[in-house]
């Protein structure tokens, strides 16, 4: 160890020799080992050696400059933050949103607040830079819909306070209208990874932020769906790569689900005239004429099938009545129009099933006539995948060798619960029990039979989903989720004299059914979740004069303009501890998450 003595920036005392006043020749006094501590008529230090003050500046400094010097450099090259301003993602990443809480059925979510339209100095007026500035300054409908009951939900009672209420009267004062402001909240900030490229190509499916390629001022984020090479086809809401239907991975497919009905929020006024004159009733009928030796309880959040016969069996189907099976968003606050207005076909169904006998059984149903598959259950753990055949009007067995894979499930036991799922989605089949993915199948499914079916369809032939439940033996269903998969829609490409989101418009969309790209090296296509009002690929109608030198087609992203991929919800919108403190203070935990 160093002796502190031997430090040179210590502050030692100056050494001088004593004079002999008797003029003998004796040599000086030895220096002590230890010196002495300094007199106050001692000598300032040696101009060389810094003070202890000018040292703690000095030190300051250098840290200072050093951390900013590392999140300069933190921020430039490995992650950087970012605000969603939009909700053409959602409800995977919310824009700026109202929150809403559905008086009748309790369910939460969020509705799009369009930072465009502001109100500022008395009027409505077009924001350009699109931030949301003001809270209370954006207007909402009168009234909104909830997504799992369709309940009418005025503005006035959604529970972030104030709601404002402000009176407009048209140019010639002959009539006046309310139109409602509630508190709106800001957008979801991410981080993003702006390394990972660098390293291996991006990867289909991935959420990227890139800078557009119209105009080149924005960043934007969507989902990468069209690589280097591919050929990029949508057809009846399927994205098809190289003449062949494009599936998602497990963990990003049910990252993209989106609510049908989930009979947890069981609407309190059911069998009740609402303020639209509807009345609602469960989805979910049971058919007596399928129904041997028992009798179902559909009325409440949990379902149950009750029989003293282990033999018993049962179906209850879900009905759509117009409402459920449809692409439409409540995030987006209105109906799209009606040639935008779709039937889905790729649906997820979740149940926790209790059978309450040794030999109960379950089966779930999912799909249109031409892709209609059922997943069979037994207590042994057995499973068996039934495959509709539309012309004769019955299911089939597929064989187990032609599925993907299956894995082992043990003996199931009564009065155990058992969370049970199935998806029917992109022409592809996936069964799980416990969380585990036991089952996939994946038949084949091409552009060539994707056209037949829109002819199909198009032609009037009925190709409506059915879903259904199918037990043996009495039975507890709880926790009764249906949902859909994102259906990208026939958007038109953006001229200034055509509004995108029109289907009568004259240009068809990049990539879409009548219009496939082909992209070449250093090129991407993206899509918005929120397909029906997303300003993505298949809209743009502009870019920027030096991609146009270098002939780079309309919908394209370059592979420089690409900035990173997005992993991470750091801080959703978050609550107020009080309506008069006007920022979000309060993290909601509870929506931090990673980005599928």
């Amino acid at each position: 160890m160093t002796d502190m003595n031997d430090n040179p920036f210590l502050n030692r005392p100056v050494q001088r020799p004593e004079s002999n006043t008797a003029g003998s020749a004796s040599p000086p006094p030895p220096v002590p080992l230890t010196p002495t501590p300094p007199s106050p008529t001692e000598p300032a230090p040696h101009p060389r050696v810094m003070s202890a003050g000018a040292r703690s500046v000095r030190d300051t400094l250098q840290t200072v400059l050093f951390a900013l010097l590392l999140a300069f450099s933190f921020r430039t090259f490995c992650v950087e933050a970012f605000v969603i301003p939009t909700g053409s993602m959602a409800p995977t990443l919310n824009g700026a949103h109202f929150r809403v809480i559905c008086p009748q059925c309790g369910y939460r979510f969020n509705a799009d607040a369009n930072v465009e339209v502001q109100y500022v100095n008395g009027r409505l007026v077009q924001v350009g830079n699109a931030q949301l500035e003001n809270t209370n300054a954006i207007p909402s409908p009168t009234y909104l819909v909830c997504p799992n009951c369709h309940a009418l939900i005025p503005a006035t009672s959604l529970p972030d306070k104030p709601v404002i209420a402000r009176r407009f009267v048209n140019s010639s004062g002959s009539a006046s209208r309310t139109i409602y402001f509630p508190h709106a909240s800001n957008g979801d900030r991410i981080l993003i990874l702006k390394f990972l490229y660098w390293f291996h190509p991006p990867k289909r499916w991935d959420v990227v932020v890139f800078r557009e390629p119209r105009f080149g001022k924005q960043n934007f984020i969507k989902r990468l769906v069209g690589l280097p090479g591919d050929t990029v086809r949508i057809i009846s809401g399927d994205v098809y790569i190289n003449g062949k239907i494009a599936h998602k991975p497990p963990a990003v497919q049910r990252a993209m689900l989106q609510l049908v009905y989930d009979n947890d929020y069981y609407p309190t006024d059911a069998g009740k005239p609402r303020i639209d004159g509807r009345t609602w009733t469960t989805p979910w009928i049971s058919h007596v004429d399928e129904t041997t030796d028992g009798k179902w309880f559909t009325a409440g959040p949990v379902v149950r099938f009750e029989s003293g016969n282990p033999a018993a069996r049962g179906r209850i189907t879900f009905q759509d009545r117009g409402r459920y099976l449809y692409n439409d968003s409540s995030y987006n606050n209105r109906r799209i129009t009606k040639r935008g207005h779709h039937l889905v076909g790729n649906l997820y169904l979740h149940t926790l099933w209790t059978p309450h006998t040794a030999s109960a059984g379950i089966s779930l149903s999912l799909g249109k006539p031409d892709a209609r598959f059922k997943t069979t259950l037994d207590s042994a753990g057995s499973i068996v995948l039934w495959q509709w055949n539309n012309n004769q009007h019955r299911y089939r067995v597929v064989p187990k060798k032609q599925w993907d894979f299956h894995h082992r499930v043990g003996v199931l036991l009564a009065n155990h619960s058992y969370r049970i799922a199935m998806a029917d989605c992109q022409h592809q089949v996936r069964f799980w029990i416990n969380g585990r993915l036991v089952m996939q199948y994946t038949p084949t499914w091409t552009v060539a039979m994707a056209l037949a079916q829109y002819a199909k369809e198009a032609g009037g032939h009925r190709m409506k989903p059915r879903i259904s439940v199918h037990v043996m033996g009495a039975c507890t269903l709880r926790h009764l989720i249906l949902m859909r998969d994102i259906y990208y829609t026939q958007m038109r490409r953006q001229l200034p004299s055509t509004n995108p989101y029109d289907p009568l418009g004259s240009v068809p969309g990049t990539g879409t059914m009548n219009n496939p790209i082909t992209l070449k090296a250093g090129q991407y296509f993206v899509l918005g979740d929120n397909s029906n009002d997303s300003d993505d690929s298949r809209a743009w109608g502009h870019i920027e004069p030096i991609l146009r030198a270098e002939g780079i087609p309309y919908g394209v992203v370059p592979a420089r303009y690409m900035m990173g991929q997005a992993f991470m919800v750091y801080w959703p919108a978050g609550f107020r501890p009080l309506q008069s403190i006007n920022i979000p203070i309060i993290p909601n935990v509870g929506r931090m998450r990673l980005i599928r």
